[in-house]
């Protein structure tokens, strides 16, 4: 617990603080002026039109008057109104937000759990069929894009055989088969590429455990080879695929807003691209503000699971070191 608080003072807050003024002022770089959209477009804005929409939305305060008064409010969870919708952006990120997360977490567990067993396989059978087939497979999905992919998937499984659809969301609670549907495509896309690279790193951290001392003593009492892989040599080997799974939420974060426009999902990757067609700062903030919210606690969390697989090592040491 104190290396949780440890890190969440030294690291994780400093990175977020860095992050929210980067965030700001990156979005304030991007070419097109917000009070023009925000006043009817260009072909129907006036210069006194303009000026009304800037003063009305606080363009006009000096940068860093804008910043604290956004990062103040983030702080509190109001991160403002929508410079072109009118309502307030909590309320568009929410009703977004669990189209993103329901897409992510299913791309992450086929990932997760595919490739796991990819890599395991890949390793018992070294130099066999499974290790063939993963290296190609995995060469596949780490060479080809996710949205090049996802194309792909589209005219196979959607235009050619119709097996399933080609866009839109059903939620999970209204009908769990159809939103399987609807999620599968989207998630052999985002996923795979997680998969592969869990794959690889699996084969390998196995492949290194099991030249360890402990596993030939486990040999050597008679275990089978059964045992002594899944008691002894899995659980040590994925402390460096959870490192990495850690580092993929990221890309899984970055991949949905390519995926959702592929699929046209309704989530906030798609609430993003209409917010920087618009030029909505405040909506462009927020949802970016969030991802690396997300990112950053999941690093965090990733962190804390390296004691539940390997108990040699101890937090409290880590964070005397």
């Amino acid at each position: 617990m104190n290396y949780f608080f440890h890190r969440l003072i030294t690291q994780m807050l400093p990175v977020a603080f860095l992050a929210s003024f980067l965030v700001f002022m990156v979005v304030r770089l991007i070419p097109g002026d917000p009070a023009m959209f925000a006043a009817g477009g260009e072909n129907q804005t006036s210069e006194e039109a303009m000026q009304l929409a800037r003063e009305r939305m606080g363009l006009n305060d000096p940068f860093h008057i804008q910043y604290f008064k956004w990062v103040g409010g983030a702080v509190q969870g109001d991160f403002g109104i929508s410079m072109n919708k009118g309502v307030p952006v909590t309320d568009i990120v929410t009703s977004a937000f669990p189209a993103t997360i329901e897409l992510a977490l299913f791309a992450l567990t086929y990932g997760f759990l595919w490739g796991i067993v990819l890599g395991v396989l890949a390793a018992v059978n070294r130099g066999g069929f499974w290790d063939y087939l993963s290296n190609i497979w995995t060469g596949y999905n780490i060479g080809v894009p996710s949205f090049i992919a996802g194309l792909l998937y589209l005219l196979v499984f959607a235009i050619g055989f119709k097996i399933f659809p080609a866009s839109g969301r059903v939620p999970f609670t209204e009908d769990p088969i159809e939103s399987l549907r609807h999620l599968a495509l989207p998630t052999l896309a985002l996923g795979s590429i997680v998969a592969a690279q869990i794959s690889r790193y699996t084969r390998q951290s196995i492949l290194d455990t099991l030249t360890e001392d402990y596993i030939r003593t486990a040999r050597a009492k008679g275990l089978r080879e059964r045992t002594v892989m899944i008691r002894h040599a899995l659980k040590p080997s994925l402390i460096p695929v959870v490192t990495i799974m850690g580092l993929q939420v990221g890309s899984i974060l970055a991949g949905t807003l390519v995926i959702e426009q592929v699929f046209t999902w309704p989530g906030v990757g798609r609430s993003l691209v209409t917010a920087v067609r618009e030029r909505d700062y405040t909506l462009m903030q927020a949802i970016t503000l969030m991802l690396v919210m997300i990112f950053l606690t999941v690093n965090l969390l990733t962190d804390l699971l390296y004691v539940g697989l390997d108990p040699r090592i101890r937090l409290g040491a880590k964070s005397e070191a």
